[in-house]
């Protein structure tokens, strides 16, 4: 039998009312409001917004003494609240709507417990593009959540949190629905917790590691800039970089034919580069040449030679070529600095936008099925504060993705760092525990659907808690989010495990000394 909890009282609207209850009663918890005028039964759902415990006995302005002896009067309370109304409940058949309610309900209508069933109905799966991500938090009964996971792919999705809230255990649930349902995910994982994850599917693994290997060949001369570090701002030796770039391109291209890379090893591509940079210092077809700028680009290409040596390779097939379709394509770049980073994501992003445009005009495509790409730590390539290559893509993705099968999620722990056009862009938000206002403050200016209220929980939101919003649910909700099969390894080391070892090892060393005596 459901319970009647409460009585709405004073001036009530469309969209909220007051109440009154002597009920223990939760943050969060789903309501339903019962009335009846001119003939007609109303029944609608309702959030708990706000509320608070009223002794009458025991009220403000009553000095210590007085209130130590009251004290025996303390059940004598009442809670008040206030409730947000979702909309009136539609039932058809075995199928649950909510209509805008358009009319403020009658002061005096009885409040409910909402039905576990009804709750089932409305937040659980309609057809296979859902997937289970966890449970309402506020209610008695285990209520399962579902996302609509296509409309994750098409209108992008945000994961915010403040590190150890449980975003890693999010992507994870999330990932697992993905793959399970044969979907594809490219993943940018900066610090190479993915690569310790076992995902599968009917026992067999599909995670694909791949080493970010750079065929210069296949870069654009900006592109190829960019991976050398010569800043967009620095036009004199971008200047200098393009000349001799397309002067040793024609060069191969007249001694070995238009597949010239497959007759050239990467150290003889790098020395040919450097030398003809070096020949445009006695050239005499650039006038009034800045020496120091010419030998700067020199001595970055010196440095790529050196220091990225393991990541570029002529004659490499493109990232976007060692896609596994129906696997989480993880892409390691904790070996590699964010703007080496930078290059890399951002000619993934390109090429993968391409291929997709490819795919829907029913053109020969490297991506022929729909995919969603994880940016992990996004603040670093989206940020806020300098432009990138990957910000620039990132943000044609979260507006020209959804017509293309090109999905965005971005995961980070630092939101006021994110770009807010990108973020803005996100459709869909999981946002766990976020304490810090500026990171609030930028989430809530970057979605309209995240209330006031709503944002009050954020700071006391416990591991694993969040608030849901966006095209994926019906509604904004707090829920628990499931725990996934397969944890997402992070990086965080067993420090009391590592110091006891130390003292073993060092109380093993002081053995071996004194027998040495």
């Amino acid at each position: 039998m459901i319970k009647k909890i409460g009585v709405c009282v004073g001036a009530t609207k469309p969209n909220k009312v007051n109440f009154v209850s002597a009920e223990p009663l939760r943050i969060g918890q789903f309501v339903i409001l019962e009335y009846e005028e001119n003939g007609e039964k109303y029944k609608l759902l309702g959030m708990i917004q706000q509320l608070i415990r009223e002794n009458l006995y025991i009220s403000d302005g009553k000095s210590f003494e007085e209130a130590e002896k009251l004290k025996r009067f303390v059940h004598n309370t009442n809670i008040k609240g206030e409730i947000q109304i979702l909309g009136k409940i539609v039932e058809n058949q075995n199928e649950i709507f909510l209509e805008i309610q358009r009319t403020p309900p009658l002061p005096g209508s009885d409040i409910y417990e909402a039905d576990p069933e009804i709750l089932k109905k409305l937040f659980g799966a309609k057809n296979e593009r859902y997937i289970k991500i966890g449970k309402l938090l506020s209610e008695k009964n285990d209520i399962p959540v579902y996302i609509d996971i296509s409309q994750v792919a098409l209108r992008h999705l945000a994961i915010l949190a403040i590190t150890g809230a449980g975003k890693s255990n999010t992507v994870g649930v999330l990932l697992k629905n993905i793959v399970n349902l044969g979907g594809t995910v490219i993943v940018f994982d900066f610090h190479g917790e993915y690569s310790k994850t076992r995902f599968t599917r009917d026992g067999k693994e599909v995670i694909n590691q791949i080493k970010p290997i750079i065929n210069p060949a296949k870069l654009k001369i900006d592109e190829f800039a960019n991976l050398v570090g010569i800043s967009s701002k620095a036009h004199v030796q971008r200047r200098y970089f393009r000349i001799a770039f397309k002067k040793l391109i024609e060069q191969l291209q007249d001694e070995k034919g238009k597949d010239w890379y497959n007759y050239i090893d990467t150290d003889d591509f790098i020395e040919r580069f450097k030398l003809i940079l070096e020949s445009l210092d006695e050239s005499e077809e650039i006038k009034g040449l800045k020496k120091d700028s010419l030998y700067e680009v020199i001595n970055k290409l010196e440095d790529t030679q050196s220091e990225l040596g393991h990541i570029i390779k002529i004659g490499e097939n493109h990232l976007i070529e060692k896609i596994k379709h129906g696997y989480i394509n993880v892409i390691d770049f904790s070996e590699i600095d964010e703007n080496v980073a930078d290059a890399v994501a951002s000619n993934i992003l390109k090429v993968a936008l391409e291929e997709r445009k490819k795919a829907v005009r029913q053109e020969e495509s490297k991506l022929p099925y729909p995919v969603i790409v994880v940016v992990e730590e996004a603040h670093i390539l989206a940020s806020d504060k300098r432009d990138t290559q990957s910000k620039y893509y990132m943000t044609r993705i979260a507006r020209e993705g959804r017509k293309f099968g090109i999905g965005l999620t971005i995961v980070t722990q630092r939101p006021k760092g994110l770009d807010k056009e990108i973020l803005s862009q996100m459709n869909n938000m999981i946002i766990l525990k976020l304490v810090e206002p500026e990171d609030q403050k930028h989430v809530q200016s970057a979605s309209e659907a995240l209330s006031a209220e709503l944002m009050e929980y954020l700071p006391a939101l416990n591991p694993g808690e969040a608030i849901i919003i966006g095209n994926m649910t019906k509604l904004p909700l707090l829920i628990k989010i499931d725990k996934a099969e397969e944890k997402i390894q992070g990086n965080d080391i067993d420090i009391i495990s590592k110091w006891k070892e130390s003292l073993k090892n060092e109380s093993g060393r002081r053995k071996i000394n004194l027998e040495d005596l």
